[in-house]
């Protein structure tokens, strides 16, 4: 079949379209959504054209994963609302130098994730998009970091959040209001 090839082509068109908005990364949900049948997906997976990453997520096509891919499939992984946090998100926003950490997500629900380190938020979540992934703003990323960096490495990623971001102390000052109880 014509029709066969027409059809796979527009899976392929779809599959496509959304990894290109995530850094090569879809989840099953968004596939279902997109009309993509279980059947197809399960032909795709067996073919190799999608690579399961973690329950439900999969990369599209051989690439290796950039660390974007790792962080985003991370993040879809652990659901609505999550968001990439941690020493992760400080690497993401450049506030830190050094490789990659591993993949930090908080989320409104409890989450089990091979290789991703995951924290359930006690109260409400704010975030923003960075590099088109979901994270921790800015002030938020140095609050939770700040007990893990020494003071030298706390004081260039505070010196990197005001030049690239323009974030002041007051802003910080504001995040620790909110959070009275963060370690650091």
């Amino acid at each position: 079949g014509v029709h066969m090839q027409h059809q796979s082509r527009t899976v392929e068109e779809v599959v496509g379209r959304i990894a290109r908005s995530q850094h090569g990364v879809v989840t099953r949900k968004q596939l279902l959504g997109a009309g993509i049948s279980k059947e197809e997906i399960r032909r795709r997976i067996h073919k190799g054209a999608l690579l399961p990453v973690h329950r439900g997520v999969y990369r599209v096509g051989h690439r290796a994963p950039s660390i974007e891919a790792r962080y985003m499939a991370a993040v879809l992984a652990c659901g609505d609302g999550a968001l990439l946090c941690g020493r992760a998100a400080a690497h993401l926003w450049g506030l830190v130098r050094g490789s990659a950490p591993p993949p930090e997500v908080i989320a409104p629900t409890e989450r089990r994730v091979k290789g991703v380190v995951t924290r359930r938020s006690r109260g409400e979540l704010r975030g923003t998009k960075h590099r088109g992934i979901p994270i921790t703003t800015v002030p938020s990323t140095l609050v939770t970091t700040s007990s893990l960096l020494s003071s030298e490495n706390l004081a260039r990623a505070c010196h990197e959040a005001g030049v690239k971001y323009g974030t002041t102390p007051r802003q910080v000052e504001a995040e620790l209001a909110k959070r009275p109880t963060a370690p650091g």
